[in-house]
């Protein structure tokens, strides 16, 4: 019997009449999204996303982020010579670690630094969720973590959100961007509030990514979204085709965010990152009661100084989980693109098991922030002298 309370959670792009109230009508908790296939290409890469502005103040917090900054400046140059650096960092690599293209990629857009307070674990990180994919607490519980969140049906205002954030907060400017949307079967990153066909509902190309995110200081988009490799064909890949035939592609209620006509994706300093194979991504939700007294501690304190209200339920996927984890089974890929759809999904044991994975990652952070401390009654029953238990000698 489960110790906590299981909340259907489907994260799958199709179209389902109870997708409106997050039931996937199966009995889970989770939420799958849309789909991949490996016969990958050589993609062109693009870029557009913008920047965000919070409702709340967090100045109060103050981190000194020069070596994250310092990394992500010198992001760009490194781009050049990213073959070689992959191959030195996977030297003497141990089998159960990622991979090394994978863990190259990931260590540039996202180092791997080890936490020692719940509120630094997202420094640097934006996270974007479409509303249908989320929770009422979702972004609370993710800023309280340290993440940026913007979450909403528009595509043009989480960018300027996005934009303002970095304007607004230079010392927590985010520098990579995670995209918890969408794929609309690799049509097009789809953010919506539901699937009722007037519901809010906007669309962004990759190259429209690039192109917006770039002056803002984003230097890698990662996408998780089913299908994230079929975004990325060059024939969609700066402007979508809104009559593509497909039955996800619901109206654009809040429009299409093309990149230029002339942008040439190459030119880009901004790196896309996507799951290496096709398959459908899936979200699981928890409840903030599931964690350690620590890490409710942690997370209530932090998201008191930025002044929100603690969060209760959360929403995590399992690519977020794999990449902050640094799970062995993760594999990454950058400017490649795939033309088939697949239905791979990974199985629910699968899903539980990243959690309780993701659950483990957060209570350890947070017993770091709060060590246990031993009590003097405990000292004392320690150092105090046990009698001896020994039959007295006998001469």
């Amino acid at each position: 019997m489960r110790r906590y309370a299981i909340r259907p959670h489907p994260r799958c792009d199709r179209y389902d009449k109870n997708r409106g109230d997050r039931n996937d009508s199966n009995g889970n908790r989770r939420r799958n999204a849309d789909r991949d296939y490996p016969g990958r290409h050589a993609a062109a890469r693009d870029d557009d996303i913008d920047d965000h502005v919070l409702n709340h103040r967090i100045d109060d917090i103050r981190i000194d982020y020069d070596p994250l900054i310092t990394h992500f400046a010198m992001a760009a140059n490194y781009r050049r010579l990213l073959p070689l650096l992959l191959l030195f960092l996977g030297l003497a690599r141990p089998a159960s670690a990622l991979d090394v293209a994978s863990a190259g990629l990931l260590n540039h857009a996202w180092p791997n630094v080890a936490s020692t307070r719940v509120s630094d674990i997202g420094r640097g990180i934006g996270v974007v969720f479409s509303p249908d994919l989320s929770v009422a607490d979702n972004c609370r519980f993710y800023q309280s973590l340290g993440f940026a969140c913007f979450q909403g049906a528009d595509w043009e205002r989480v960018l300027d959100e996005v934009h303002r954030y970095n304007v607004l907060y230079p010392e927590r400017r985010i520098f990579t961007l995670v995209l918890e949307t969408h794929g609309t079967n690799g049509n097009g990153l789809k953010l919506q509030g539901s699937y009722d066909p007037d519901a809010e509902r906007s669309y962004v190309s990759a190259g429209a990514l690039q192109q917006k995110l770039e002056p803002e200081g984003i230097y890698y988009v990662i996408i998780s979204a089913c299908n994230s490799g079929r975004l990325l064909r060059p024939s969609i890949y700066n402007q979508l085709d809104p009559n593509n035939g497909d039955k996800l592609f619901l109206p654009a209620t809040k429009g299409i965010v093309n990149a230029s006509p002339d942008f040439v994706a190459s030119r880009s300093a901004v790196t896309i990152i996507t799951p290496q194979s096709s398959h459908i991504e899936t979200t699981v939700v928890g409840k903030v009661r599931e964690l350690s007294p620590a890490c409710r501690r942690a997370i209530t304190e932090s998201a008191r100084s930025l002044g929100i209200v603690p969060p209760k339920e959360f929403a995590v996927s399992d690519m977020m989980v794999a990449m902050l984890t640094r799970d062995p089974q993760l594999r990454l890929d950058s400017g490649m693109y795939v033309d088939e759809l697949s239905r791979d999904t990974a199985p629910v044991d699968r899903s539980e098991q990243l959690f309780k994975k993701f659950v483990r990652f957060v209570n350890r952070v947070a017993a770091k922030q709060y060590p246990a401390k031993t009590t003097k009654k405990a000292v004392a029953r320690k150092t105090a002298k046990k009698p001896s238990s020994k039959a007295p000698a006998r001469h």
